[in-house]
């Protein structure tokens, strides 16, 4: 859309290649434009560039209903009016200050009017193109960011996914000089934001078309006049010359009645669609299936037959996924996953047979496109749910199982909030990305393997430990990475070369398999580390809990080391 838009607005501002007697005249021809755009999802407010203005401006609706023509056509304004305190004196009032509007000079038409569009300049400062502003008010109301790397105001819709709603364009004309800018707007949200403020959107414009150096005025020239209650310019043209001048009302497409009656449909649990779930009834201690919709689920408090809403559905962990690998999108917690500004789901654990499990009532709270996602993943349970979650959620209780990464991330944490000189703070992006692999998929073992080892291993500075070790009275080689100077530490602390050895294995043998398994290695190496993870934990998944879970213990044996007080909570 971007590209056609561009293209249209280029044709304005310059002759298209060949043609360029025929464009010299035909100014009017521009007018064409304003009226699509209008028509438009997605509507120009403002137009800057050669032989192109348009500059949209909200009026009170009243106000240009029906328009005063010759009033508007005497209007003008410029992109850089903006709010001003004015100072005066006379007039018997003696010295006056106060604050004056935008449109204070553009007639009785668009007072109490609004800007939409400010480009102010910053004399003796700012270089080159004056910088756009926007209407705080409607920016603040439409509930817009502006996004740099976008250029755009936007916001999150209802999936979580980023939505422009005001797009800056800019386009260079190709001879080095000029260039072209334009704002659009989605045309539902300016009509919603024109419906409450009761306003109706004015378009200032000017197509003028000449040849710069060879242009010596209009003199006598054939003159148009059109008029229409909305849309009325004035014209002409000369042989190689042309322009049109004008004024063209837009309303809003949207009654205030529809807003409301769009909220009420919203709001209307009736309304709602819910997906079938193979789930365990708990209650009834039989697998069935059901819909999420309340009337088919009940609680604890409830005399029915229904199965409880705490029964849970069952799907292959690959629903897992999607969350995974879009961090920015999704927050994928040890029991909870939110997808930003759409749906929160709480209560979600993997089991022992390595099937994700998830409530039925609060599948129920999700979007209807969520619960078709889950839907396509969800099978008949292969073990009940994991221990945490029949401890935190059917027991009450807090959970005992030991969970190795969960305290690592928390010791982490801790050593984070008061770093020694000899650790490089994790961020909160490295400790996110840990995360125990869902399924037994070699490619995401091998991801979560660097995340463990850059959450860990890359935390340890090199030369602060080797200060360390001097302190200690011994003193490191100067090929020794980070690994081997924690040894000597070890060793320098009262352990032997082969305790200190042992101690660190988990750490090498971490750095080792990142090495192995996300670096240019054979496939032969990396199918033998593949082999040797199942032969001994059996899933990839066991295994990564069990490295965890040893690092988990060098982790502590590092920190006495280095004179660290227990982290554990």
């Amino acid at each position: 859309m971007t590209h056609r838009l561009m293209a249209r607005l280029k044709a304005l501002a310059q002759a298209p290649a060949g043609t360029a007697a025929n464009w010299l005249v035909g100014a009017e021809d521009s007018v064409a434009f304003l009226k699509a755009n209008a028509q438009s999802e997605e509507i120009v407010i403002y137009a800057s560039g050669p032989a192109v203005l348009i500059h949209g401006v909200l009026a009170p609706a009243k106000q240009v209903t029906p328009a005063d023509q010759e009033d508007l056509m005497r209007g003008f304004v410029q992109t850089d009016e903006s709010w001003v305190i004015q100072k005066s004196y006379g007039g018997g009032e003696g010295h006056k200050v106060y604050l004056d509007p935008p449109l204070r000079h553009a007639g009785k038409s668009l007072s109490g009017g609004e800007k939409l569009i400010f480009r102010r300049t910053f004399h003796g400062v700012q270089k080159g193109e004056s910088p756009l502003e926007l209407n705080q008010k409607l920016v603040h109301s439409l509930g817009l960011h502006f996004v740099s790397e976008r250029n755009a105001y936007c916001r999150l819709d209802g999936h979580g996914d980023i939505e422009d709603v005001i797009r800056v364009l800019r386009a260079d004309l190709g001879n080095g000089r000029e260039s072209l800018t334009a704002v659009t707007i989605l045309a539902r949200d300016l009509s919603t934001y024109m419906t409450l403020a009761d306003m109706a959107l004015v378009f200032l414009f000017d197509f003028t078309r000449f040849v710069p150096g060879s242009f010596n005025g209009w003199g006598d020239h054939d003159r148009i006049d059109r008029r229409t209650p909305d849309l009325f310019y004035h014209g002409g043209g000369i042989a190689n010359a042309s322009y049109v001048n004008g004024r063209m009302i837009v309303r809003s497409a949207i009654p205030l009645q529809q807003l409301i009656d769009e909220w009420k449909e919203e709001s209307n649990p009736t309304k709602r669609e819910y997906a079938i779930f193979k789930i365990f009834d708990r209650k009834n201690c039989v697998e069935v299936e059901t819909s999420c919709a309340p009337e088919f689920l009940s609680n604890y408090f409830q005399e029915s037959d229904l199965p409880w809403e705490i029964s849970p559905a069952f799907f292959r962990a690959d629903v897992l996924h999607r969350f995974k690998s879009d961090p920015e999108k999704y927050t994928l917690n040890d029991r909870t996953i939110s997808c930003r500004n759409a749906w929160h789901l709480k209560g979600y654990d993997i089991n022992e047979a390595g099937q994700v499990h998830a409530y039925i009532g609060d599948l129920a709270r999700l979007p209807i496109e969520e619960q078709r996602y889950w839907q396509s993943f969800n099978e008949w349970p292969k073990g009940p749910i994991s221990k945490r979650a029949h401890e935190n959620d059917i027991m009450g209780e807090f959970s005992l199982e030991y969970d190795p990464l969960h305290l690592l991330k928390y010791k982490i944490g801790k050593l984070n909030d008061a770093p020694p000189a000899w650790w490089l703070p994790r961020s909160p992006e490295h400790l996110d990305a840990t995360r125990y692999p869902a399924t037994d998929s070699t490619f995401e073992w091998a991801n979560e393997i660097m995340a463990l080892d850059q959450l860990v291993v890359e935390g340890f500075l090199l030369k602060p430990l080797r200060k360390v070790l001097e302190d200690k009275g011994a003193k490191a080689e100067s090929s020794w990475a980070s690994l081997r100077v924690l040894g000597a530490i070890l060793v320098a602390t009262g352990l032997s070369e082969g305790q200190a050895m042992t101690t660190l294995t988990p750490f090498s043998r971490l750095h080792g398999l990142r090495s192995t398994l996300r670096a240019h290695s054979s496939v032969i190496e990396k199918d033998k580390e593949e082999r040797l993870a199942r032969s001994t934990h059996g899933t990839l998944r066991a295994h990564f809990k069990w490295l965890v879970g040893e690092c988990d213990k060098a982790f502590d044996a590092v920190l006495l080391a280095l004179d660290v007080e227990a982290l554990n909570p």
